[in-house]
C-alpha cells in the first residue's frame, strides 16, 4: 500500500478542525478521525445516532470528503 500524501493528510486535519464550524449544532458526534474514501484520506465522523435531517450534514469540507458512521454511544470498558 502506498504512503498517503502529506498534503492530503494536512487537508483532512484542517477539515477536522473546521467541522464544528460547518456542521449542524444538533449533531451528536462521539468521535472525529481520519479514514479513507476509496484510496484518498477523508474526515471520518462517528455519530451516536442518525440525525433527523442527515441532508444537512456536510459531504465535503474545503474539498475533503466526509464519511459518517453511526456507532452508538461510547462506553468505557
Amino acid at each position: 500500500m502506498p504512503l498517503m500524501d502529506d498534503s492530503k493528510i494536512a487537508a483532512v486535519r484542517r477539515a477536522k478542525k473546521r467541522f464544528a464550524e460547518v456542521a449542524p449544532k444538533d449533531v451528536d458526534v462521539v468521535g472525529l478521525g481520519i479514514g479513507l474514501s476509496g484510496a484518498d484520506p477523508a474526515l471520518k465522523v462517528n455519530l451516536r445516532s442518525r440525525p433527523a435531517d442527515s441532508s444537512a450534514l456536510p459531504q465535503t469540507i474545503d474539498g475533503v470528503p466526509v464519511i459518517y458512521d453511526v456507532v452508538g454511544p461510547i462506553r468505557p470498558r
